[in-house]
């Protein structure tokens, strides 16, 4: 990313060079196709952004561009979020087009910015600004311009960030160094915390260049590449919707007994905001007491049973996702991020890896393919309906059978993971980007270090693509020897659902891990009975709550 402004000129211009002409040269654009639409933007922003204009027709043109853009840019998503990595082609290409459509208006609104800093000709150059560009502070009309387009020059940034999380990335040096050097420009002009209104991002809310910038340090400390796509979509909306909710302070508050911890930026570096402060010229506190007090009593009445939806939530979010969400975001928005149970230590050692639940199972029992402990009504409807049309023949012969048999194909132990760091809950790996299976947050693993004694259960905390060749993985343990099971559960009447594979886990006094059971995603309601088939004894549990959830699975503790 490179956002130095070369100059332009009028030898090639886009297909519109006002406002009306590009409203009417968006009827041509295929909306419904993302792809094409997203191809048709990124031409005409970069002929727009080379293009000489006057700042304000400029901005009316992008404004124009805006609102259908990010709806199209939101289609495009669908293709790459959540998708487990490395990406596969159409994904890649999805990423990458709606990463470079962001970049693109987030240049064309910055040059807007720089023209109502410097005038048309001006240069950017942050923090010297001259006396007389600081003299729009007290021009009211001035002011206005330039707060707007600050805040839609740091509210582009803040979408874009969304999607690089959606695309299990990180902003780079250059993002967070230019993203503080526009914040600053706007600090220094007064108009940071001016209020302005964007229809697109906010509705009828007022907002500011401070909210929007506050917003993506919010969404970098939530560390939301951590999270499912469902509940990424939740904090993206709520650091929108609170960022306003910030303060920006030079010097640190001097009575913390009653504030929340504060979010530190140096707007002299290119990293994201952080917990400890660094002696700089450039250090800012971002005040998040009432924040704080926001979300805690949100929390409160999710406890008392209010809806979540009757909380300005979003009609979308559900119990107890909800408050568990929220509490995830309280403590690394305002507690001072979320401790680690027991310190990492660096390690340096190559790792046996196994994706996916079915392949665990399959690969701790000896690789046997799963084989239902007794005959359920489904497995002998199955079988009548198979005898009806094949006649008599060996279990193996069946089509059910055939196809178990493809996807063993595809459950192989991957032994390419290198190990970086590690403690007795957690590893963090490394491998090439393209060699081994395709992972993602929430994936159910068993991992080996080549020195270990056996296997050992975890989850996909988080999966990041670093740079063009490399992929990393963050993994939470589940401590104690997995023991493979049968399990299905157990209604009222005894009504009895299908077998399915499971995992026992004993308990771990040591970590003070409690005996639980590790079931398909789905399975669980508070109390629900559950049979467990193990060596072919049956044990009869009942659910209590969920300990870990993943896509496919969910560990829960039990009685029994």
């Amino acid at each position: 990313m490179n956002f130095d402004l070369p100059p332009t000129g009028t030898e090639q211009g886009p297909a519109f060079l006002d406002a009306m002409a590009c409203k009417e040269w968006l009827a041509t654009v295929p909306l419904a196709n993302a792809v094409q639409a997203q191809s048709m933007f990124l031409r005409q922003l970069g002929s727009l952004h080379r293009y000489t204009l006057s700042a304000t027709d400029r901005f009316a043109i992008l404004e124009a561009l805006r609102g259908p853009l990010t709806k199209v840019q939101d289609e495009a998503a669908k293709k790459f979020a959540s998708k487990p990595l490395p990406f596969a082609p159409h994904e890649q290409a999805a990423l990458e087009s709606t990463l470079n459509v962001w970049h693109m208006l987030a240049l064309g609104y910055l040059r807007c910015f720089d023209a109502s800093c410097c005038g048309d000709t001006g240069v950017f150059s942050i923090p010297a600004l001259s006396a007389e560009q600081t003299a729009i502070a007290g021009n009211p009309e001035l002011a206005a311009r330039a707060a707007k387009m600050a805040q839609r020059t740091l509210a582009t940034f803040a979408d874009w960030q969304v999607d690089f999380c959606r695309g299990e990335q990180l902003p780079d040096a250059d993002y967070w160094k230019k993203l503080h050097e526009t914040f600053w420009a706007a600090e220094t002009l007064g108009i940071a915390g001016q209020t302005v209104s964007d229809s697109v991002r906010h509705g009828k809310a007022p907002t500011s260049a401070l909210a929007a910038y506050a917003e993506c340090h919010l969404l970098s400390t939530a560390k939301p590449y951590e999270l499912p796509a469902r509940h990424l979509a939740w904090v993206a909306r709520w650091a929108r919707r609170w960022g306003s909710k910030l303060a920006l302070l030079k010097m640190p508050p001097e009575d913390i007994s009653n504030r929340a911890v504060p979010l530190w930026v140096d707007l002299e570096s290119d990293r994201p905001a952080s917990y400890s402060p660094q002696p700089s010229q450039g250090g800012r506190w971002l005040e998040t007491t009432a924040l704080r007090n926001s979300l805690v009593g949100r929390i409160l009445l999710l406890e008392q049973g209010r809806a979540p939806a009757e909380l300005q939530l979003g009609d979308d979010v559900t119990q107890p996702a909800a408050g568990q969400v929220l509490q995830r975001v309280l403590q690394r928005w305002c507690k001072g991020g979320a401790p680690r149970r027991h310190e990492r230590h660096a390690a340096s050692a190559g790792c046996s890896f196994i994706a996916g639940f079915e392949a665990v199972h399959y690969h701790l029992s000896g690789r046997q393919l799963f084989r239902a402990p007794s005959r359920d009504d489904t497995t002998l409807r199955r079988e009548r309906e198979e005898f009806e049309t094949f006649g008599n023949r060996s279990p193996r012969e069946g089509s059910a059978d055939e196809q178990d048999n493809s996807h063993v194909e595809n459950w192989q132990m991957m032994d390419d993971w290198r190990l970086l760091d590690e403690s007795p809950t957690g590893l963090r790996l490394r491998r090439p980007l393209k060699e081994g299976v395709r992972i993602g947050a929430g994936l159910l693993i068993a991992v080996k270090i080549n020195d270990g004694q056996g296997f050992t259960l975890g989850n996909v905390r988080w999966a990041l693509r670093e740079g063009d060749d490399s992929l990393a993985a963050g993994v939470q343990l589940f401590p104690g020897e997995p023991r493979p099971v049968a399990v299905r559960t157990v209604e009222a009447g005894s009504i009895r659902g299908s077998w399915r594979q499971g995992f026992l886990l004993p308990e771990f006094a040591a970590l003070k891990e409690p005996a639980s059971v590790i079931v398909p995603g789905g399975t669980f309601h508070i109390n629900r009975g559950i049979e467990v088939m193990v060596d072919q004894q049956l044990r009869e549990l009942k659910l209590l709550r969920v300990l870990d959830l993943g896509i496919e699975f969910e560990r829960c503790n039990f009685s029994g």
